[in-house]
């Protein structure tokens, strides 16, 4: 079968490292007429065609040689999958920040949870996981991968496609990102690409912040929302880091804030958390300034979003 073909041929290339050390040169390189560049791709696209198989014409005529262009395009092509067989590609993603950083050769789960793999890996090492210079059999947890891949080569090349929704016992880099939003929006999670309570708890209260379904589910339409909120407090900080100054009339991120911090300070105030810098704030504001020794202007600028504890 070609599948255990494609195991076979990995397997028994087991110790092989690049010549010389740190060179990135290898056969398989040769073999590809591109040598001496980083080769966990160029070592995938070797062993499917030494197994008589061959990736095909994407990057090259002899396959794939960079991990992201090889997860772009069998992603365009719909070949992704939650359920890897072995004999399967595997990509992953070491910080969780949606790159593509190494690839390998899906062999089995170690677990029944299935959350830790065993794959066959070029250029790697247990000093170097992505440009280590030699060919080795690792262990992965299911949380750094990015992407599994069913190349199409195989004659029983079904594909489980995988929704675009992050629910409760997702796991992988997708779920790392999604949590990194999160954690950057100032929710308290642990950003360790395993979606549980944690996150469907925070995500819920994110999703009623916005007046979404409190669903605890990340479709596209809250991905949507938490990475425009993320962009709108990247940009108010920055306006803040300038010297900004808030005033009646205003509006955005920077102004919930301000709304949360007065509500922070003083827990009997409730102020309402809109964005917009209308009467309610502005008096706010004003008292908050009296109480502190500042000019009771009712304008939130450097002084005032100091001792808001803002910036």
């Amino acid at each position: 079968m070609s599948r255990s073909k494609v195991l076979e041929t990995a397997k028994a290339e087991l110790g092989t490292i690049e010549s010389p050390a740190n060179s990135n040169k290898t056969k398989y390189g040769v073999w590809y007429n591109l040598n001496g560049v980083k080769w966990c791709a160029i070592f995938v696209s070797w062993v499917f065609d030494k197994a008589g198989v061959p990736l095909g014409n994407i990057q090259s005529a002899k396959g794939i040689h960079h991990c992201q262009s090889a997860h772009n395009y069998y992603k365009s092509k719909g070949m992704i999958t939650t359920a890897p067989e072995p004999g399967d590609i595997v990509i992953y993603d070491w910080e969780g920040n949606g790159h593509a950083d190494h690839i390998g050769i899906f062999i089995r789960w170690k677990n029944t949870a299935k959350t830790i793999l065993e794959a066959y890996e070029g250029n790697t090492s247990q000093g170097n996981n992505s440009d280590g210079g030699r060919v080795m059999l690792r262990e992965r947890s299911r949380n750094i991968v990015k992407s599994f891949i069913n190349p199409g080569v195989y004659t029983d090349a079904s594909i489980e496609k995988p929704a675009d929704v992050l629910r409760n016992g997702d796991r992988g880099s997708a779920v790392t990102v999604l949590q990194k939003y999160l954690f950057d929006l100032d929710y308290a999670i642990e950003v360790d690409g395993w979606f549980g309570g944690q996150t469907e708890g925070f995500l819920k209260e994110f999703q009623k912040e916005n007046n979404m379904p409190e669903t605890g589910e990340a479709d596209t339409v809250t991905i949507g929302a938490l990475q425009e909120a993320v962009n709108d407090k990247k940009m108010a900080l920055a306006e803040l880091n300038s010297g900004s100054y808030l005033k009646k009339g205003s509006n955005g991120f920077l102004v919930i804030e301000v709304q949360k911090a007065l509500n922070a300070k003083d827990p009997q105030l409730k102020l309402p958390v809109t964005g917009t810098f209308a009467d309610k704030t502005h008096n706010a504001v004003k008292a908050f300034q009296l109480k502190n020794g500042l000019d009771d202007d009712g304008v939130v600028g450097p002084l005032t979003f100091a001792k808001l504890g803002i910036g």
